[in-house]
């Protein structure tokens, strides 16, 4: 009944998962909940947890080695019943098949009488002869040849049937005590019960034996002593494999129960955080005030909350508006193609670059390096006047959007001038290319004497070209991508909570903040980064600002009939502009609409370490959590905070219910297993006697003391035992309660307890298991064996980083100002987190040696 208990309760807490678990088996009728916007991913982890342990229960209640002996004496039992019933059913076939001649000869008679129902009598008779076979088959040939009155009496015989039936009883009992190894290796339910339901069936067996007078009997009752004495040899191995199952099974039962309550533990962090952050959002971006930071949280509010706003924004000027047309999608395409090749050729070009310049300055000779700078400047000069760059004459090239193709050349060597002969203006020379040119000329021009400088003056001349083309690249996408200017930067001043506007006011603000805090702490090495990000954002609200001034000045001619060229050529011209600004600042050619947002993840990450560092801004726990996760904390923050308030308050709430339910069905499934272990394990670490006999007496100990002691019946601090004391009979009490918790206090161990090492492993498992068993509300025998138990750190000389089951175990219970209900909630709460903080706690210290 326990375990059909255990897996209707562990079906039962998820009630509201969408498990379909693929075919898999573990899915529950009470899983058709679905998806929903309150249930996210808190809710999916715990009941992750729930679908583990419902896999867990059936694993453990389908154990091939516990059910055994139940399937073999059921198959026993099913196979004497119908030997049983073949014996009581033989005198009622072979009266039917006495009957039935004389049936056929009354039907002969009749049809000799009465021929016109022939046909019908002759059917008669036909189903007649075939049931006469049918029963002269099932009673047996020899016996029906022989007369029904001798079949009837023979088969009606008492002792007969019960010789038969007691070889088939032996038989069958052959095959249960095959399963008897088996037995051994069980370790959910004690023996004892199993063997209870075992004798009660070898009795119906036996009750067969009375009687017997087959000399076959003999042969097969020596088959089943010989299996009998088989059983005693190999319960060698099973004893191997019993003691091999429980070291595993002793990790397994920890880790399910630290995965457990960890999962509960994540959950009520992220709730804690949650209600904090919600608490503390006090900070506004009121008129004409700066953005105080009260909130340690502001960070990751900007940037779920801010950036999104403006890259939303800038996804837009970067996508453009929707064609109409094929012939709009086309025209579009060949545009975004356009900028896209640039932007692929600019890379290529700068990759050929960096290549050769390593390559120049390993060359040997002065001549050698002078050559390859030439070759450079050819391949740069053909990538950008041709080839590359406009090997297509219908495609736009941006280089000479800036740059005629003859001044190029010399513009990357650093001459503002063109030579006359390649310019065409010499008299009396013949023109002649830029290559032949310096192949000439180079020998005469101080740049070149120094041939390593002249290729780093390359490449920086080669990227001023890149700066200007890619500001035609802007203009180019602009003008003929972005069609309606005006709307989109109308898009950006429109908003019911926060314009684009007023979100790169609060970023900058936000900034201010951010570099405040870090000269504070000494590290400034990301505040160049973070002045400069500044500075683009200046640049974009200067462009803001010339928008706003030109409106202010259409506000004053309303009455107008109508606004003068010029006046709508500045509104344009302001609106290109600034969509101009905003591409050039925010790199969105190339970095796209993440630019911002790749700083800001920077910048807020920065801010939550330089506010670790500090006093005041987070709580111990908090400080506890995010040292320890790390960046992940922030992920998990950043999460939560995107999104709807309330449906990640829902979550929440429904992820620590399903824990808590998970880890109560954890108690129903293991407590009274890890109860046992932790006895053994503390008989271990306490040095005493751990023979056979003495484990026993240990069990029947605290037995005794659990029922009849008034201290370790109490549960916890609040709740209660039952009394088994105060009713009459209470040695049959006792006895009923060691029934129902077999498991807790084992009776029949099968070994002797080998002694810890000189590290004490078996103490601190013992103190590991207890503060893990804290997490079990009912903490009924666990009391007993864990009172005084430790779990002590790996340092020396700290204090406050063991834990102990007596003082978790009454956490809060003395604590004013607070209801009883509030209290058995935090005491509940930090029971379950013990181990968890154990763990994080050191952790926390391991990673804060040497730090200020």
């Amino acid at each position: 009944m326990k375990k059909a208990f255990i897996s209707a309760l562990i079906l039962s807490t998820s009630v509201v998962v969408h498990a379909q678990d693929g075919g898999s088996g573990m899915s529950s009728a009470y899983a058709f909940g679905g998806s929903c916007a309150s249930q996210g991913m808190w809710t999916q982890n715990a009941l992750q947890g729930t679908q583990n342990l419902r896999k867990i229960t059936l694993q453990l209640r389908d154990d091939s080695n516990c059910k055994a002996l139940a399937v073999s004496t059921q198959q026993a039992l099913d196979e004497i019943a119908a030997q049983l019933k073949d014996v009581s059913d033989s005198p009622k076939r072979s009266t039917r098949l006495s009957q039935i001649p004389a049936e056929i000869d009354a039907l002969r008679s009749f049809v000799t009488s009465s021929p016109a129902m022939k046909t019908q009598v002759m059917q008669l008779m036909m189903n007649r002869s075939i049931e006469g076979a049918t029963l002269s088959a099932q009673v047996g040939a020899a016996n029906a040849s022989s007369g029904a009155s001798e079949i009837s009496g023979r088969l009606e015989d008492f002792g007969q049937r019960i010789s038969r039936s007691t070889k088939a009883g032996i038989g069958l009992l052959n095959k249960v005590v095959d399963t008897l190894p088996q037995l051994d290796q069980c370790l959910m339910g004690e023996e004892s019960q199993a063997m209870g339901q075992f004798l009660s069936s070898t009795i119906q067996v036996a009750t067969a034996f009375a009687g017997s007078g087959q000399d076959s009997t003999g042969s097969q009752m020596a088959q089943l002593v010989s299996k009998l004495t088989n059983v005693f040899r190999e319960a060698r191995f099973s004893k191997v494999l019993r003691e091999l199952n429980q070291q595993e099974f002793l990790a397994s039962m920890s880790c399910l129960m630290e995965v457990t309550s960890e999962s509960y533990c994540q959950a009520r962090d992220a709730m804690s955080l949650f209600k904090e952050g919600m608490n503390d959002i006090e900070w506004r971006q009121e008129q004409g005030k700066k953005v105080e930071a009260k909130n340690p949280f502001l960070g990751y509010y900007v940037l779920n909350t801010h950036v999104p706003n403006i890259t939303k924004w800038m996804q837009k000027i970067q996508i453009g508006v929707d064609p109409k047309l094929p012939t709009d999608a086309d025209f579009q395409n060949k545009i975004q193609q356009e900028v896209v090749d640039f932007y692929k050729g600019l890379k290529s070009l700068l990759g050929v670059y960096n290549s050769t310049l390593m390559t120049i300055r390993q060359l040997p000779s002065l001549e050698a390096k002078q050559n390859a700078v030439i070759k450079l400047v050819q391949t740069i000069t053909d990538a950008m006047t041709g080839g590359r760059f406009s090997s297509n004459p219908d495609k736009t090239n941006f280089f000479t959007m800036n740059k005629t193709p003859l001044k190029i050349p010399f513009f990357l060597i650093g001459m503002d001038q063109v030579p006359d002969q390649v310019a065409g203006k010499a008299i009396g020379l013949p023109p002649i290319d830029y290559d032949g040119w310096l192949q000439a000329h180079y020998q005469e021009l101080p740049q070149f004497q120094d041939p390593v400088t002249l290729a780093e003056t390359i490449g920086r001349n080669m990227q001023d070209l890149g700066r200007d083309a890619n500001i035609s690249v802007i203009a180019y996408f602009s003008n003929w991508y972005i069609v309606d200017k005006q709307a989109l930067v109308g898009e950006a001043l429109t908003d019911v909570n926060y314009t684009v506007k007023d979100s790169l006011r609060v970023v900058r603000d936000y900034l201010d903040i951010v570099k405040t805090r870090i000269d504070e702490t000494g590290d400034a090495s990301i505040v160049s980064t973070i002045m400069d990000t500044q500075h683009r954002i200046d640049v974009i609200m200067a462009a803001f600002d010339k928008v706003e001034s030109i409106g202010k000045t259409f506000s004053k001619k309303i009455n107008a009939n109508k606004l003068a060229p010029e006046d709508i050529t500045a509104a344009s011209e302001a609106a290109e502009s600034l969509i101009n600004t905003v591409f050039d600042q925010f790199m969105v050619m190339q970095a796209r609409s993440g630019f911002l947002a790749n700083r800001l993840v920077n910048f807020v990450y920065q801010d939550y370490i330089q506010l670790l560092k500090r006093d005041g801004h987070f709580t111990e726990s908090q400080k506890e959590i995010f040292i320890q996760a790390g960046m992940a904390a922030l992920d998990r923050m950043l999460q939560m905070y995107n999104g709807n308030p309330a449906n990640i308050q829902s979550d929440l709430n429904m992820a620590l219910r399903i824990n808590k339910g998970n880890i109560q069905a954890l108690e129903y499934l293991l407590k009274d297993n890890v109860i046992a272990n932790i006895a053994s394990l503390k008989m271990i670490g306490d040095g005493k006697n751990t023979s056979i006999f003495s484990q026993a007496m240990d069990s029947s100990r605290r037995l005794m003391k659990d029922v009849f002691y008034d201290k370790y019946k109490h549960s916890n601090a609040w709740n209660f035992a039952p009394d088994l004391t105060s009713a009459p009979g209470s040695a049959i009490s006792m006895y009923s309660y060691y029934w129902k918790y077999a498991d807790r206090y084992p009776l029949f161990n099968k070994n002797t307890l080998a002694p810890q090492t000189e590290f004490d492993e078996s103490s601190y498992l013992r103190a590991q298991l207890c503060v893990q068993s804290l997490a079990f509300y009912n903490q009924s025998g666990l009391r007993g064996v864990c009172e005084g138990a430790v779990l002590k750190t790996p340092f020396k000389d700290v204090k406050g980083y063991d834990i102990s089951y007596d003082q978790r175990l009454n956490s809060h219970k003395e604590d004013k100002g607070v209801s009883e209900q509030m209290k058995q909630s935090l005491n509940h709460s930090d029971r379950i987190c013990a181990f968890r903080d154990f763990n994080r706690k050191n952790m926390v210290l391991f990673m804060s040696l040497n730090k200020k």
